[in-house]
């Protein structure tokens, strides 16, 4: 807001921040605002300076700030309720600057963190310390990020602290140091492992992501969550509906002999198939078994034959040695 009526009217900022240019009188010691009759040249001017400023108000408030301030006839009186509204009291204000104190004095780098949002959040503490009326010096600031940085930090911290130009260093020149001695230390240019785990998400992190999305709208919504329940109920009842149909509907199928009704272990065919198959092993066995007791019955005949071959032999040579 001071930029903006500032680029507009400085004076106008003056009247807003110090100036009460209602015309008055003094009437037996007392003072007694003009009557508009009784204006000069300077009170008109001063009426209209102060008009110029309480519109560049009205036109930088929300709806809210405007029913705040506008029971207030003076510009400087309207910032007084606005400095009061967002800064607070003296106390208020003494409170939230012990607060961001107590954050400045604690604060440290994390681990593993980068330079920018180490800057980043630091940046925030001192804004606000410096919006409050508490200043700090370039060298302050600097000296407090090289100490509060962590030990993978320590050589170039003391390469920054030994330099010849590190009283005059300024908070912005030093981020940029730290800036490049982060992208050629810790990320060189051929090393592309962190800008692809940054980048890249798993499908995974992805759909939980969308979960915890929809979850979220859903308990903001019971209308809508009402909706969903009763949909996901009709679409379970009509899949088992059409599911148990469909099982009803079609037979079985034998894979043996392709006819419906039955299955494979059941199969008529394939019982008569095993029958036929031990028909013919009963008969291979019978006709082996048969062969093999007529050659038995050939082997005696042969080994009679020879026995009595050998009698007769013996009684021929008997005979002849007589």
């Amino acid at each position: 807001m001071r930029i903006f009526v500032q680029s507009n009217d400085y004076e106008s900022w003056m009247v807003i921040k110090y100036g009460d240019t209602s015309p008055y009188k003094i009437v037996d010691g007392v003072r007694v605002p003009k009557l508009e009759s009784e204006y000069d040249e300077t009170d008109k001017k001063n009426v209209m300076q102060n008009s110029k400023a309480i519109n560049y108000l009205y036109c930088a408030v929300n709806p809210d700030d405007y029913r705040k301030i506008l029971r207030w006839k003076t510009a400087n009186e309207m910032w007084n309720k606005l400095e009061v509204t967002y800064e607070g009291t003296t106390q208020v204000k003494d409170a939230k600057v012990d607060l961001l104190l107590h954050e400045y004095e604690l604060f440290s780098m994390k681990e593993n963190e980068c330079v920018d949002s180490y800057f980043e959040r630091f940046s925030n503490i001192i804004n606000n310390l410096d919006t409050l009326g508490r200043h700090y010096t370039d060298n302050e600031l600097v000296r407090k990020i090289l100490r509060c940085m962590t030990p993978e930090w320590k050589s170039e911290v003391r390469a920054i602290s030994e330099g010849r130009d590190y009283n005059t260093l300024t908070y912005d020149t030093l981020r940029g140091k730290l800036l490049a001695y982060e992208s050629s230390t810790f990320y060189p240019p051929g090393d592309n492992k962190q800008k692809k785990s940054i980048a890249l998400k798993s499908t995974k992190e992805i759909e939980e992501e969308n979960q915890n999305e929809e979850s979220s709208d859903v308990e903001d919504n019971p209308e809508l969550a009402l909706v969903i329940k009763r949909f996901n109920k009709f679409v379970k009842k009509n899949f088992k509906t059409r599911r148990d149909k469909s099982k009803k509907a079609t037979p079985p199928k034998c894979y043996e002999c392709g006819e419906l009704g039955h299955i494979k272990p059941y199969c008529s065919t394939l019982k008569q198939d095993k029958d036929k198959k031990n028909k013919k092993k009963q008969k291979a066995y019978i006709s082996w078994n048969n062969s093999g007791s007529s050659s038995e019955a050939s082997d005696d005949e042969e080994e009679t034959a020879n026995l009595c071959l050998m009698a007769i032999e013996d009684e021929v040579l008997i005979m002849t040695k007589g």
